[in-house]
């Protein structure tokens, strides 16, 4: 193993009350809640001091790395595709409702894993979730590459 895999914990970089702000304002409306309830809506309509409560429970869940059982909770609904016959499984779409704060919480999560991985050689340049100049359509020109050039050879 590499010795940074050994390197003791650090203490992770913790939230604050404007990054949950600005990560509240990019929640859509009009989605449907989780199992919590918790419109969109509501959460843009918090007030600084709400904010300042889940600033305070987002550092705990970073410095514990524990994160509740409850935000793993999903609602499911299958809707059936149009035009496809109901008899059939394959003829529904699974849709999953996650808790609105869980959802809130992985917003801010992304940049915490990655400062903690970059430049360490953990993530292969192939891996493209959740990673900002990694789009959908420059990992499919890559794979048409890929495979063109191995077709090539």
């Amino acid at each position: 193993m590499r010795a940074h895999l050994y390197e003791p914990a650090s203490e992770p970089k913790l939230t604050n009350p404007r990054e949950i702000q600005e990560a509240i304002r990019g929640l859509k409306f009009g989605k449907a809640p989780g199992p919590d309830g918790i419109p969109n809506r509501a959460l843009k309509l918090l007030p600084l001091s709400v904010v300042s409560l889940l600033v305070v429970l987002f550092n705990a869940t970073l410095r514990t790395q524990y994160f509740s059982v409850a935000w793993k909770h999903a609602r499911v609904f299958s809707f059936l595709k149009p035009g496809k016959d109901p008899a059939l499984p394959s003829s529904y779409r699974p849709i999953s409702l996650l808790d609105t704060i869980g959802k809130l919480f992985e917003k801010i999560l992304p940049s915490r894993i990655l400062c903690k991985v970059s430049g360490h050689g953990i993530l292969r340049d192939e891996q493209f979730g959740f990673r900002s100049k990694h789009s959908t359509s420059l990992q499919h020109a890559r794979h048409v590459h890929e495979v063109t050039r191995n077709f090539n050879e």
